[in-house]
Order: structure tokens, then C-alpha cells, then sequence
């Protein structure tokens, strides 16, 4: 596997902090890049000036089982490898290139992108975020769409950011799509949801208020 080694990143762990059973993000990994030029929707925005923004949640590709080795370290196995290039293809044919990445700093989530990269080439040079928060709380009950509106909410930007992606594990991922679009979503690895709703501001769809479309979810056929 070549890595993208545009893909901005640090493998440094993201702190995280407790509140009763809520978990705060302390800290984000990042690096910025320059924004993408993102292909407009074909959908017409509304009069009363809303955006439409998009949000993918993607679950890693699949990974070894390999004894010994702990769940954070796992890598992906070749059938991962090519779950990530298909589903990347799928994203890319459908214009929801992300101009902004939010990820578990798992090693099987950066290799996921790593492999979507080899896709997506404007991939390899977004504004690409690592939490090790986003790896804890996955496996928390109820927590995971909260969790991630707080940390979008520290680093998106409501001009340059229309398509952003969420890159994690399930439990958490399946519970996050399910909340945020009113209905029972699944999500096998390397799927995603895409959801899309327009908005004001980021602030305002990030509300628990706030009702996405679910548009499609995608499945690589491997």
C-alpha cells in the first residue's frame, strides 16, 4: 500500500476529558491545508439564502484479527484495501469529495484513508482532524452523534467547509447516522451515510434539534 503522504495528519493522540458520563474534547490533532474547490449541488439552495451542507459518516474498512496485537493497532486487511478504493470511487462519482475529515486516530482509520487517497486525490491535502476521543466514545451508548457535533464544532468553518467527513467505528457510527436522519441506518465497513440538510450555519444543523436527509448509503460490493 503506498501512503498518501499529502494527507495531512499527526499520530499523536488527541485528550479527551470525562463530564459525568458525557465525554469534552480537550484537543484536536490538526494541520491545515487549503480549501477545495467543491462542485456546486444539484439541488437549488433555498430563498432564504440556507447552505447545503453534507455530511458523510464512513466506518473504517475492514481489518486483521491478529492475535496479540491491541484493537486501537489493528491494520486493514486486503479486503479493506479494497473496500476503501471502492467506496472512495463511489464518493468521487457521486461529487461528495470532502473538504474537511474528522477521524478516530485509530491505525486501521488512517489507513482507510490512506487507501482513499489513491482515489481522491484532493483528499491528500484537506484540513484532516485526529481525535482519540472519537475511537473512546464509539463504544459508549447514545454518545457518539454529540460527541462529534463538539468537535466539528471546534475546527469547521461555515465558508469553506460544505462537505465534510467522519471517519470512525460502530457501535457508535451506526447509532450517530441513525440519530442524526430519524432512521435505522447499518453500516458495514468502509459504508457510508451521506446526509445533507440545509442551514444558516453550522452551529444551527449541529443542533440535537436538527434533522438530517438521509440521501443514501453507500456499500462497497466487496
Amino acid at each position: 500500500m503506498r501512503s498518501c503522504s499529502r494527507l495531512v495528519r499527526n499520530p499523536q493522540h488527541a485528550s479527551f476529558a470525562k463530564r459525568g458520563k458525557r465525554l469534552v474534547c480537550n484537543q484536536a490533532v490538526s494541520a491545515s491545508a487549503p480549501p477545495l474547490h467543491q462542485s456546486s449541488s444539484s439541488s437549488s439552495a433555498p430563498s432564504d439564502g440556507k447552505t447545503l451542507r453534507r455530511l458523510i459518516l464512513l466506518r473504517h474498512a475492514d481489518s486483521d484479527q491478529t492475535s496479540g496485537v491491541r484493537d486501537h493497532d489493528r491494520t486493514i486487511s486486503e479486503t479493506g484495501r479494497r473496500q476503501a478504493s471502492q467506496v472512495a470511487q463511489l464518493l468521487k462519482d457521486k461529487g461528495w469529495t470532502p473538504d474537511l475529515v474528522l477521524a478516530s486516530n485509530s491505525k486501521r482509520t488512517k489507513q482507510t484513508l490512506d487507501e482513499m487517497c489513491e482515489v481522491i486525490e484532493e483528499l491528500g491535502v484537506v484540513d484532516a482532524h485526529y481525535y482519540g476521543s472519537l475511537y473512546t466514545v464509539a463504544a459508549l451508548d447514545g454518545q457518539t452523534r454529540e460527541h462529534i457535533c463538539d468537535c466539528l464544532l471546534e475546527v469547521i468553518d461555515d465558508v469553506r467547509n460544505k462537505v465534510v467527513m467522519c471517519v470512525g467505528h460502530n457501535k457508535g457510527w451506526e447509532e450517530a447516522a441513525s440519530q442524526f436522519s430519524g432512521t435505522a441506518v447499518k453500516l458495514k465497513t468502509a459504508s457510508a451515510a451521506l446526509l445533507q440538510c440545509y442551514s444558516a450555519s453550522w452551529k444551527d444543523v449541529l443542533q440535537e434539534s436538527a434533522q438530517w436527509q438521509l440521501v443514501e448509503v453507500l456499500v462497497p460490493a466487496v
